[in-house]
């Protein structure tokens, strides 16, 4: 585990110093604001990740958001979000991030978040643990989730994922906001899942979203105490992820209660 976990870090550093060597160097206008929107930065970090992961672990199975499933019919499956928050890079905005998760026999066993913009790393091993790295002073320390135990006391943070019908977003908030102290959105799924397992958020709710966003984001919100379910309420189990499908997906500290209506 070691041994993935030094170089998985590497190579999320290495995307991540290639994605901010890049970002704010132009004018945002040019590069179009819409969601979904694809841009040789995706791409460039997809290739750097791809290649050191066919360097390292050539036998390795895996599945970015760029790239699709590359099946080289192993029990170990990279999963990788190259750059999530297209649209905050973008647009200059500083909530962007390199997901990078290992999977192996379809559970997580490594989950790496990279935000090189706001120097921050968090880093989740299965059955050890949760960890941030806070790359401005040099120091790490153990990732916990808050002990809110009341919803209305509660911060959570939303994204719409792959959901096009805005109606259906709308009545999500329309349910949600009244209960809880504040709900917001950062506009990256990795990062957002990071903060619930920081105790930056009691919660987090998204809609519809890839297996890519969520990979490496889960691993860390379960090792730092908390939650990862379905709208009802329901705890996910791993085996439900699966490649091609698209989740409604809720993480909390573990201690809020709540549901979703659909």
């Amino acid at each position: 585990m070691k041994n993935f976990q030094k170089i998985g870090i590497q190579i999320a550093e290495k995307a991540g110093k290639a994605l901010l060597k890049e970002f704010r160097k132009d004018d945002s206008s040019i590069r179009g604001t819409s969601k979904g929107i694809k841009t040789l930065f995706d791409l460039l970090a997809d290739k750097i990740i791809k290649k050191e992961i066919e360097k390292n672990f050539p036998e390795h199975s895996y599945l970015t958001e760029e790239t699709g499933f590359i099946d080289k019919k192993s029990d170990y499956l990279w999963i990788i979000d190259p750059l999530d928050g297209t649209s905050n890079f973008v647009n200059h905005n500083p909530f962007f991030s390199v997901s990078i998760a290992l999977w192996y026999k379809g559970s997580p066993i490594l989950g790496i978040i990279e935000v090189p913009a706001l120097k921050e790393r968090y880093v989740a091993i299965k059955g050890k643990g949760a960890w941030v790295y806070d790359l401005m002073r040099d120091k790490k320390r153990r990732a916990r989730v808050s002990n809110v135990k009341e919803l209305k006391n509660s911060y959570w943070v939303f994204c719409e994922g792959g959901e096009n019908k805005r109606k259906r977003i709308a009545d999500i908030f329309y349910n949600m906001y009244p209960k809880v102290k504040e709900y917001r959105k950062i506009g990256s799924a990795a990062i957002e899942l990071a903060w619930v397992g920081t105790g930056r958020a009691e919660g987090y709710a998204t809609t519809k979203i890839s297996l890519w966003d969520l990979a490496a984001g889960m691993l860390f919100v379960a090792e730092a105490g908390g939650k990862n379910l379905h709208f009802n309420g329901k705890v996910y189990k791993w085996k439900e992820f699966l490649i091609g499908d698209e989740f409604d997906f809720m993480a909390t500290n573990g201690t809020i209660k709540t549901s979703i209506r659909k």
